[in-house]
């Protein structure tokens, strides 16, 4: 496709996203980048009639987040000049998530005017949101290693300390959560003085908590993945775009799986009891069912759990459907909404097991099923920020759930197993190492961590620590411990790397390894 004919593809708006169009632009960027640039300067001289509908023009879209994506400089004044705008225009160009996309797009084609974006923050006459999202613009420029620490600390000291007493913008509530993200312990004394702006005690204690950590950050762990990162992927950020969903949301609405998921909705609305009745917890229900009323009907007097449960429904319903569709990643997405919502319903409800959950709820899924599923997809996954949100889907069932309880052996030793099959993934071998052999002090015959360990040096996928010695030296260890449990599969994991020593082909990839000669 020649360069005008892909220009000409993204001038209007198309119901589908134009995948490959956009595709073929991001091959071209040397080509096309003019062109871009000329579709913004259109839109800032035209801006009142593209608002107003009279001119269908809609490549402004396109426009700034491929430019971003090429980390195109000559963009940044024309969205510095938009968010001089009103709310709705910017919220029309960019999107109604533009909060989340501006500091992004401004990030990713920064040409140093640092001015430019400090009259945008200390201007009391703009947005808020667009004042608060033109801040963190500098979070991500930090992160990337654009502005340094000194930098950052020394410009928000300022706008802290020249705070007036009558200023409510949440422009200093956004000054406090940047200070906590990017752990600026420094700041501390300075928050401090502001924290009342914060109106909720448990939020002020919150903050205060966040201050005294003084870790190292990640920028591939929540709260700064996804939101503190340059435009790296314009056709994945819009294929969840509502505007380009209307031939799937049909698809999906004309599904067997959205039928029975509204089905069981309404089944749950029809049953909903909203009555205030004097019976204690541990009394038996007044329903009649002969349970406990904790057992029974009181999560059917919550509106804020009905709410929650019917949004779960749809959340789980739809990933599964992606899923089926082979799109693991918006699939995954949904799953991962789905499961805050499980920890607010567990937290204010006192449920301490999966098992005690998927009792008292009956919903589109079991949650036993589908955080599975979930859990299976991160693990499938080599991506840095995949592996941390594992870690913490991990870390999360092990704060909410009583695992050390018996019925709950089988989830606590598996949240040891893939915690620690992550860590090592992600590097951290001596404490993957520490965490099982931690546990095998306590339960000496546990098989599955043995193998677990094995298994890590048995992958030829990762010549990094191939290595079939040590992983037979784990499970020749396993088959000395007096009781050890399913000796069978040791003996399986043992002939099958024995088997592997002795091939050929496997013996050259394990020669390389261990010094270019073969065995």
């Amino acid at each position: 496709m020649e360069i005008n004919e892909i220009i000409e593809h993204l001038k209007y708006y198309t119901p589908e996203l134009p995948r490959k169009t956009l595709k073929q632009a991001l091959e071209h960027k040397e080509e096309i980048t003019p062109k871009l640039i000329e579709m913004l300067k259109y839109t800032k001289d035209n801006l009142e009639k593209i608002f107003y509908g009279e001119d269908g023009f809609f490549g402004y879209t396109y426009a700034y987040f491929l430019l971003a994506e090429f980390k195109e400089q000559k963009a940044f004044p024309y969205l510095i000049d938009l968010l001089y705008k009103d709310e709705e225009i910017i919220d029309y160009i960019i999107g109604d998530d533009f909060p989340g996309y501006v500091p992004r797009l401004l990030a990713s084609t920064y040409n140093g005017d640092d001015k430019a974006l400090f009259d945008i923050i200390e201007n009391n006459q703009i947005n808020e949101f667009v004042r608060c999202s033109t801040l963190q613009t500098f979070a991500i420029l930090y992160l990337y290693g654009v502005k340094d620490r000194e930098f950052v600390v020394n410009y928000l000291k300022r706008l802290l300390d020249q705070k007036e007493e009558k200023d409510n913008s949440y422009l200093h509530e956004e000054i406090i959560d940047e200070v906590c993200n990017l752990k600026l312990t420094e700041l501390t004394e300075n928050v401090e003085k502001i924290l009342y702006v914060i109106e909720n005690k448990e939020e002020r204690e919150e903050i205060r908590n966040r201050l005294r950590d003084d870790s190292e950050i990640n920028r591939n762990i929540y709260p700064l993945k996804p939101f503190y990162e340059y435009i790296y992927d314009t056709v994945g950020i819009m294929e969840e775009w509502d505007c380009f969903s209307y031939v799937e949301e049909e698809e999906f609405k004309n599904s067997d799986d959205y039928k029975v998921c509204q089905y069981i909705i309404q089944k749950r609305e029809d049953n909903y009891i909203d009555v205030k009745i004097d019976i204690g917890r541990n009394d038996l229900c007044y329903c009649g069912s002969g349970k406990k009323y904790k057992k029974c009907c009181l999560n059917k007097n919550s509106k804020d759990d009905l709410e929650r449960l019917n949004s779960i429904d749809e959340f789980v319903c739809r990933a599964e459907w992606y899923l089926g569709r082979g799109e693991n990643k918006k699939g995954s997405h949904l799953l991962r909404i789905a499961w805050f919502d499980v920890q607010d319903i567990c937290k204010s409800n006192n449920i301490k097991s999966i098992s005690e959950y998927d009792e008292k709820y009956d919903g589109y899924d079991s949650l036993l099923n589908w955080i599975q599923t979930y859990e299976d997809i991160l693990a499938m996954s080599d991506e840095e920020d995949k592996l941390y949100e594992r870690l913490k889907l991990w870390n999360t069932i092990e704060d909410i759930f009583e695992l050390d309880n018996e019925n709950e052996l089988y989830w606590k030793e598996r949240a040891i197993r893939e915690k620690a099959n992550t860590e090592f993934r992600l590097g951290n071998e001596e404490k993957a190492m520490k965490m099982i052999e931690d546990y095998l002090k306590t339960k000496p015959n546990w098989i599955w961590g043995y193998i677990e360990m094995a298994d890590w040096y048995d992958d030829e996928g990762d010549l990094k620590h191939y290595d079939l010695e040590k992983a037979k030296e784990i499970l020749l260890k396993a088959e000395r411990i007096e009781k050890i449990e399913e000796i069978d599969v040791i003996y399986e994991r043992l002939w099958s790397i024995y088997r592997k020593l002795s091939d050929e082909n496997n013996t050259k990839i394990y020669a390389t390894k261990i010094g270019g000669e073969e065995c």
